[in-house]
């Protein structure tokens, strides 16, 4: 609002908590507050908001009608987190809503007959572009407070939901509530899902296709910037209706799969849309630009980067990296500016988190793993999720750390973040201060590099599961080539330290210790010094547990065991 200056602010109960704290000088631009639905009796009064049946009751229709527009031809101002991670807003234009449906309704296959739930928030151009498509059409609308899997199945089931959208996350909650709970109940109803947000890994397609056997699923790319899908993918339609040249399936098409090294495959181009790759060299992957009535008016309080009269002309850097082959498929690489995308949503580094002028650190070390931690896989704990990403790190000469972990209160569901050990940048303590007496500085090293690898584990809604995905993959240092000895890599699991106790007790020399660990696992990097300090703990945590005389008369170190 403090962007945008308002005139007329519109809000329901569910907004009450943080109206109440709204100030009348916060937005000076606002001359009329309007309350929907229920709310606190007199609660309006107290700040002079109007409600809709006050609107009503003063309606006058004897009065002509004096119609009022945008100017520009603008419909509406739709915020994203943009390329530096603040909110922009972005002027959408009537033109671009109506070629954006005419694209949904030739691609997805919407329609008037459809059942449409609105899984996907109004505020962000996916869900609203294809509520609005689903308005000029005629269709019906099914309404929840929010995305929250459960309720989301049982409109499905109760309101008989022919159409929906999803981002992966919100798939991969379907596909495990319907597995686990409804013991992989199918559900028929729904003939068209669309997804955006990122691409669907393929062993969720295929769960996907099973659980909803009769759904056309479509896979679209876009952005604000562009009033949403720019290019359309089909990755499954069992009816075999689809016949629209620019269209076609990736089962059927050269590409066998839609992940390949060089990318990932997005589709074609919509009707409307013209797009082509700026190179920057001799690759054939450069900068994804497109044109069209599709594209944004402008930012709001920006000028605009098109002249009215020249549409079609101004060519739009997306930001993102790709290519297109020999089919007229678009492959995505990535981010030009290193932004990157979660469940739908930016994510941005923090703020020095990619620089490289760290101890031995050079920018040419850069490495994607994120093949290697790419997984479908779903695990039924915690903890089974933590072995896992520390293993494949450690298959890979790589120590990977918990950086933060949400136990999921208030509400909230369950999280946890996986980084590099080599992460973020060391704190500058009395080791680095500059000495008075000498003038000089204390020289420390570290194995800090602000390393931006960084995974995102998140519990799904049934029993204990949860899934992980890859935020960043790169790894901006080299991988040890030898773990042995390090002070993560080579601590002894619980497993590994109850068998080093019960073979200390068994009078094992601690050099047969280590060779028995090492034979169970190829991969420990314990090292002699590793069993003789956890030996060394559990003396200690023994001798605590003993009585004092006990610990006076007996044991290695006692007065009768130095006398004798």
């Amino acid at each position: 609002m403090v962007a945008v200056q308002p005139v007329m602010l519109v809000i329901d109960e569910s907004c009450c908590q943080w109206y109440s704290k709204l100030r009348n000088t916060d937005i000076p631009s606002l001359r009329w507050q309007v309350l929907i639905g229920s709310h606190r009796p007199g609660y309006d009064k107290t700040r002079g908001a109007l409600t809709t049946e006050e609107l009503k009751k003063y309606h006058v229709v004897s009065l002509p009608l004096d119609f009022l527009h945008a100017p520009e031809d603008a419909a509406l101002i739709c915020f994203t987190s943009g390329t530096t991670g603040r909110p922009k807003g972005v002027v959408i234009t009537h033109s671009a809503l109506i070629v954006q449906t005419l694209a949904k309704v030739a691609n997805v296959g919407y329609s008037e007959d459809d059942v449409y739930l609105h899984t996907a928030p109004l505020c962000h151009i996916g869900g609203l572009s294809s509520a609005i498509a689903m308005l000029m059409l005629g269709a019906r609308h099914i309404l929840i407070p929010k995305f929250e899997v459960k309720s989301a199945v049982e409109a499905i089931d109760l309101y008989g939901v022919t159409s929906l959208i999803t981002v992966p996350a919100m798939m991969a909650d379907l596909v495990s509530l319907i597995r686990e709970r409804d013991n992989g109940k199918r559900r028929e109803s729904v003939k068209k899902i669309l997804n955006g947000g990122g691409g669907l890994p393929l062993e969720l397609i295929k769960d996907a296709m099973k659980f909803f056997p009769r759904a056309k699923l479509v896979s679209a790319y876009g952005m604000t910037e562009t009033c949403s899908s720019l290019t359309f993918l089909m990755l499954c339609d069992p009816t075999g209706e689809t016949s629209i040249p620019h269209f076609q399936s990736y089962a059927q098409s050269n590409c066998h799969s839609i992940y390949q090294p060089e990318g990932v495959c997005v589709g074609k181009p919509a009707p409307h849309v013209e797009m082509k790759i700026c190179l920057d060299d001799s690759s054939h992957v450069g900068r994804i630009l497109t044109r069209g009535p599709h594209l944004m008016l402008r930012y709001y309080d920006k000028i605009s980067p098109r002249p009215s009269n020249d549409v079609n002309e101004v060519w739009f850097d997306t930001g993102d990296i790709g290519s297109i082959d020999d089919n007229g498929n678009l492959w995505l690489v990535g981010r030009s500016n290193g932004r990157i995308k979660s469940g739908g949503e930016n994510i941005y580094p923090e703020e020095g988190h990619l620089s490289t002028s760290y101890t031995n650190i050079d920018s040419s070390c850069e490495v994607d793993y994120s093949n290697e931690f790419t997984t479908n896989e779903i695990f039924k704990s915690r903890e089974a999720l933590i072995n896992w990403t520390r293993e494949v790190g450690k298959r890979n000469g790589l120590v990977i750390v918990i950086k933060t972990s949400d136990a999921g209160v208030n509400g909230r569901r369950p999280r946890i973040s996986f980084g590099c050990e080599r992460s973020g940048s060391y704190r500058r303590l009395s080791k680095l201060e500059v000495l008075e007496d000498r003038g000089a500085r204390k020289l420390t090293g570290t194995k800090k590099c602000g390393c931006p690898f960084l995974l995102k584990g998140q519990k799904l809604t049934t029993d204990g599961d949860w899934m992980v995905k890859v935020v960043c993959g790169v790894h901006n240092h080299v991988a040890n080539k030898n773990m042995e000895g390090h002070s993560f890599a080579g601590r002894l699991s619980q497993e590994e330290n109850e068998i080093l106790m019960n073979l200390s007790n068994s009078s094992v020399r601690p050099k047969d210790i280590l060779s028995t660990l090492k034979s169970r696992d190829a991969r420990n990097a314990s090292t002699m010094k590793t069993i003789y300090n956890a030996r060394h703990r559990q003396k200690r945590v023994e001798k605590k547990q003993k009585p004092d005389m006990q610990q006076l008369f007996g044991g290695e170190n006692s007065i009768a065991t130095s006398r004798s």
